[in-house]
């Protein structure tokens, strides 16, 4: 008895010491990975936080970056002011981007109260109310039950999305999106083989309710029509929620604290190259100078960045390698090299021009009678030459009763031009063109990815192709940190929590 009591304390003493290896505590490995991360927005930065959580001091991580920390998250100065032109909202279920936010003493930022309508072309199918309930009413005058059904679905959804923020506490990986998809909810999957419309049609949604309220919302969001598969399109609906929020001082601030925390070294290269010789993975890149500057044009309705100042080529080796940046043909110039399979990254990103201005409008561009005015315009038609059209307040505005300068923001599949910016406005103080190639196009039948290109190499990105969200990026970047882990201790449980259950 004496001996067997031993063998288990032995066997107990074994399991806790694996369970460890959720803080990066492992005797099996001593010298440090060394990690390329290649890309600095959200899914770099929260990469190369969750590398750390787990490698601790045993890794080395260099993130490469030759444009601003916060990729597609960014602000640009107004007036006196910072402004949000990249990725403006996150969900207060968002449970990843919540925590950063408190970690790092980021205080939330609610939207300020405003009027919105649903505007066709040539009229406002929908505009709502200053009292709630009258809002409340008008929606059900127009889409009846389909409003509170719309509501359930999407909560319901949430509810489901939620469970991979358990998977992933304990230490579950997927080596491909679907994997993912289907351990949230195997309807997840189902979803991005068929449109949105489709999807919601098949629920016994109207088609009022699909052609104005759920098209206005995909066109805000994405730029898209309910043609987009169906998961993405809950996305985009779950981001009509109310309580909505964004960082005080902007949503890069997420990305820059993440990367200190992360204590990775920050090159400011841009990677050109990726070879393999079975060994390891060699990065080459060069050197960019003023990255910040290429962020935006003024006065322009083109992107014209400066011309890029370039260096000797640099070739650095790796162990791990994780790509934490879109790699389709019109958004990656990186090639692979001596690799014994070709990479195939289909697909392409929708170009967005977010128009900043700061100025007069004219209340009668938009079909309002003078003196009325509206603070947001969604769209209902997917042929006008803009998506979306609404008033913005500065990321540092703590009193939505204080006096900000006029910005708008516009939303258009195209540049808008000056003839058709002074149809909008009759003063225009400064206009600032920011041109976005900002999520995927997404299919009625989406052509999903993988996650792991190749035991040591991961793409954070493929996540983008289900959904393109903040905290998206984020979830991809933890199941990516997860398997670079597992991969480097070669231990499929490396960071699994053991429950005191499963030692029994």
């Amino acid at each position: 008895m004496h001996q067997a009591g031993k063998l288990c304390l032995l066997g107990l003493l074994t399991q806790v010491r694996t369970s460890w290896s959720l803080q990066g505590i492992s005797d099996s490995v001593t010298a440090p990975a060394k990690i390329a991360v290649i890309g600095g927005g959200i899914g770099g930065t929260s990469t190369a936080y969750f590398l750390q959580q787990l490698f601790g001091d045993n890794a080395i991580i260099d993130l490469y970056e030759s444009g601003t920390v916060g990729g597609r998250l960014a602000t640009i100065p107004i007036a006196g002011h910072n402004y949000e032109v990249g990725g403006s909202i996150i969900h207060p279920k968002n449970q990843y981007m919540v925590d950063f936010a408190s970690m790092f003493g980021l205080a939330q930022k609610k939207g300020c109260p405003g009027s919105m309508g649903l505007f066709n072309g040539k009229e406002y199918v929908y505009r709502d109310s200053s009292w709630k309930y009258i809002s409340l009413a008008k929606l059900l005058w127009r889409y009846g039950w389909d409003v509170y059904r719309l509501h359930h679905l999407t909560e319901e959804m949430l509810i489901n999305f939620a469970r991979i923020y358990t998977l992933q506490s304990e230490g579950h990986a997927y080596h491909d999106v679907a994997s993912l998809l289907t351990a949230m909810d195997p309807k997840f999957l189902e979803m991005t083989h068929t449109s949105s419309a489709v999807w919601l049609k098949g629920l016994g949604f109207h088609d009022l309710m699909i052609e104005e309220l759920v098209t206005a919302v995909t066109q805000a969001n994405y730029g898209q029509t309910p043609d987009m598969q169906a998961f993405v399109g809950s996305v985009s609906v779950a981001g009509a929620n109310p309580n909505l929020w964004s960082v005080s001082g902007g949503n890069k601030g997420v990305a820059e604290e993440l990367l200190k925390d992360s204590r990775a070294a920050l090159l400011r290269r841009s990677v050109t190259q990726i070879s393999y010789n079975q060994e390891h993975f060699s990065v080459t890149s060069l050197e960019r100078e003023t990255p910040e500057e290429r962020l935006f044009t003024e006065g322009s309705a083109s992107h014209n960045p400066k011309e890029d100042v370039t260096f000797e080529p640099r070739t650095q080796d790796y162990d791990i390698v994780v790509l934490a940046t879109p790699l389709t043909k019109d958004k990656s110039n990186i090639t692979f090299v001596n690799f014994t399979k070709d990479f195939n990254f289909p697909g392409h990103y929708e170009r967005i021009i977010c128009t900043m201005v700061q100025g007069k409008l004219r209340p009668e561009s938009i079909l309002l009678p003078e003196g009325d005015h509206i603070d947001e315009i969604l769209v209902t038609n997917p042929r006008l030459i803009f998506n979306a059209f609404g008033k913005q307040y500065p990321v540092d505005c703590g009193d939505c009763s204080q006096q900000y300068p006029d910005v708008w923001k516009i939303f258009s599949p195209n540049p808008l031009g000056e003839d058709q910016l002074n149809i909008f406005f009759e003063e225009r103080n400064s206009t600032n063109i920011i041109d976005w190639l900002a999520y995927p196009h997404y299919d009625s039948d989406q052509q999903l990815a993988d996650f792991e290109l190749l035991p040591g190499m991961y793409y954070v990105n493929a996540i983008e192709l289900a959904g393109s969200a903040m905290e998206m990026s984020v979830i991809g970047a933890k199941n990516v940190a997860l398997l670079a882990y597992k991969y480097w201790l070669q231990d499929p449980n490396a960071g699994m929590k053991v429950s005191m259950k499963d030692e029994l």
